[in-house]
């Protein structure tokens, strides 16, 4: 459809078009949108004792930071843009796991690792060092108490092992030690002593291998070793693409290529980066090489996270923030399977049961646990553990019950996102069976009744399934009793 107007009207239209083009332009450079506004907070450091650098599952390089004066463990970009924050009393050392799962390292008297998933939430209960590795806690002295320096995590024929670099005091001495924890067991599987010094590391370095230094260099296995016993060398850290490995030293970070020597040719160390007045590199410090060829170091006596440039002639100290949108939460709600069939869901289940102090939508939700009866699929594929679904997609999930027969009920648990964070997680419950349901209609009939006639009469048997659902009081015996008890649900006399 044309709209005909008179040429000077035409010409106003035009000029007012433009004029409100630019207020809505002004507007939107002075005034920016709601999530724009989101409020951040500077994050400061105490004491930080180590740092690492990751992939994430999709490709994104992230990092661990020991806080310990804080007592916590920092998960953030390599900008310095805190993520998420996990809470660990004596942390000296922190990894990520191959598992996408962080190991969280407590020294002292009551020695732990402590495991987390990303956002911070705990994945399942502490490693008790203390006892696995059969410490002595009975020293009164902190500083004869155990303290880890290290930890790694790694895979080695289908079997997940967690190592500790750690010192211990015995016998009026103090030993360093590297132990060896496997995670499908939680049983020790072997230790090695001698050696090491009070500021030995270990990492994890190309194929899967554990390297480390100790009073005569730097072992590099399989590759050829680094001897180096003038120095006292400490943390170490590898550039893998480029085969460069550097080492702390005393006020200074050194560094060497480690591929391509022939025995009796060995790599040698030399200085990488000296430390200077402003930015002086302790011997006990911890480095990590990060994105850009750059170098992190925990500064722990001087409170901050330092940044090496790639060619070590420059150095800067990192800011940390932290966005500080509080969580959204979200509510429990049950579901009901009905003859052994799929339950489906909707994005409606999950947003009436989701709320945000902010009054965000909710962006996606995380499967944080999965139901151990039965299984989640979304679009006809299973789902796996904190897995991320977009609300758009929630109309496709669906559980599968592994029976119709099967227990009363199962649950699995989600978290809501509102763009920005996740809620804590809570639990979906699936009614497998109701009780007084015997053949999983998802209601309760005179049907049910007559059932546990037959069976108290052994005119027929039930499974095991059957008889926990029809056995209304919990005793453990089907009889007139519970009979009685579903025909009162039925007749609305019984709740």
């Amino acid at each position: 459809m044309s709209l005909h107007t008179k040429r000077g009207a035409r010409v106003n239209r035009k000029r007012w078009s433009v004029l409100a083009l630019v207020i809505t332009l002004l507007i939107s450079v002075g005034f920016p949108s709601s999530s724009a506004l989101a409020a951040t907070e500077s994050i400061s450091v105490s004491q930080p004792t180590d740092i690492e650098f990751y992939k994430t599952a999709d490709g994104e390089t992230e990092m661990l930071i020991a806080d310990s004066g804080n007592n916590r463990v920092l998960r953030a970009t390599a900008e310095g843009e805190v993520l998420s924050t996990m809470d660990v009393p004596h942390l000296t050392a922190v990894t990520m796991g191959s598992d996408g799962l962080i190991y969280a390292a407590a020294s002292g008297a009551t020695a732990q690792v402590h495991i987390f998933n990303p956002d911070g939430t705990v994945h399942a209960p502490a490693i008790d060092l203390m006892r696995t590795l059969s410490l002595d806690s009975g020293y009164s002295d902190a500083d004869k108490q155990p303290y880890i320096r290290n930890i790694i995590m790694y895979k080695r024929d289908a079997y997940s092992y967690v190592e500790l670099m750690y010192s211990l005091y015995s016998t009026s001495t103090r030993s360093v030690i590297l132990s060896s924890i496997s995670l499908d067991t939680l049983r020790w599987t072997g230790s090695s002593g001698g050696g090491y010094t009070e500021y030995s590391s270990v990492i994890l370095g190309d194929g899967n291998q554990k390297w480390y230094t100790h009073m005569s260099g730097v072992n590099l296995y399989p590759f050829i070793s680094i001897i180096n016993s003038t120095d006292k060398l400490g943390d170490l850290t590898l550039d893998s693409v480029n085969k460069q490995v550097y080492v702390v030293s005393e006020n200074q970070i050194m560094h060497a290529g480690y591929e391509g020597f022939v025995y009796p040719d060995r790599p040698v160390l030399s200085t990488w980066v000296s430390g200077n007045e402003s930015y002086p590199i302790d011997l006990n410090n911890q480095i990590a090489f990060g994105p850009e060829d750059e170098v992190y170091m925990a500064d722990t006596a001087r409170n901050r996270i330092v940044v090496f440039s790639t060619d070590g002639t420059s150095a800067r100290t990192l800011g940390l923030s932290q966005d500080n949108t509080p969580k959204p939460a979200a509510g429990t709600f049950s579901k009901t399977v009905k003859q052994g069939l799929p339950v489906s869901f909707t994005s409606a289940d999950f947003e009436s049961n989701y709320a945000d102090p902010e009054t965000r939508p909710m962006t996606d939700i995380r499967i944080s646990s999965l139901p151990d009866n039965g299984k989640l699929q979304l679009n006809g594929v299973d789902v796996v553990k904190d897995q991320v679904i977009p609300v758009a997609e929630l109309n496709t999930l669906a559980f599968v019950p592994g029976s119709a027969f099967t227990g009363i009920k199962t649950t699995f648990g989600w978290q809501a996102k509102n763009g920005t964070v996740f809620s804590d997680s809570v639990d979906v419950t699936i009614m497998l069976r109701i009780k007084g349901d015997a053949n999983g209609d998802g209601v309760i009939t005179p049907a049910d009744a007559l059932l546990v006639n037959k069976y108290i009469k052994g005119l027929i048997t039930l499974t095991p399934g059957q008889i926990e659902a029809l056995d209304m009081n919990d005793d453990g015996v089907l009889d007139a009793k519970d009979s009685a008890l579903i025909m009162g649900v039925y007749l609305g006399i019984n709740s």
